[in-house]
C-alpha cells in the first residue's frame, strides 16, 4: 500500500512538472541564442527598451521573419504584458517567465514553452 502512495506521488510529481512549462531564459540573449539554436535568424538583434514593453521586461528584436524575444522578472509582469497588448496576430509561445511571438511558428514553437493565447 505504501509503495503506491509513492508511486502516486512521483506521477502526479512529474505530471506536473511537464504542465509547467519548465524550459527558462535567464535573459534575452539567451532566448535569442536558443532562437537561433532552433533554426531562426537573428543576425542583427535589437534591444527593446523597458518603457517600451512593460515594467520588468527586457526584449530584442529579430528581423525576417520579424520575431520578439522577452524575459520578465516575474510571472506576474508577463501576465501584466500580455492584459497590457491584448490581441495580436503574431504567433506566441512562452513559459513561466518569458514570450516569443514572431509571424511563423516553426520556430517559436520549438523553444520548450506553450501556446500563448491572448
Amino acid at each position: 500500500m505504501r509503495t503506491f502512495g509513492l508511486t502516486a506521488l512521483i506521477m502526479t510529481t512529474l505530471a506536473l512538472a511537464g504542465c509547467s512549462g519548465s524550459t527558462t531564459y535567464s535573459s534575452p540573449e539567451a532566448l535569442a541564442d536558443a532562437y537561433v539554436e532552433a533554426g531562426g535568424e537573428c543576425d542583427n538583434p535589437q534591444e527593446v527598451p523597458e518603457s517600451m514593453l512593460s515594467e520588468g521586461a527586457h526584449g530584442i528584436l529579430c528581423a525576417q521573419p520579424m520575431t520578439m524575444l522577452i524575459v520578465f522578472d516575474s510571472a506576474e509582469n508577463k501576465d501584466r504584458y500580455l492584459a497590457r497588448t491584448g490581441g495580436t496576430e503574431l504567433i506566441s509561445y512562452g513559459g513561466e517567465r518569458w514570450l516569443a511571438s514572431g509571424e511563423v511558428a516553426d520556430v517559436v514553437s520549438k523553444l520548450g514553452g506553450s501556446e500563448v493565447s491572448r
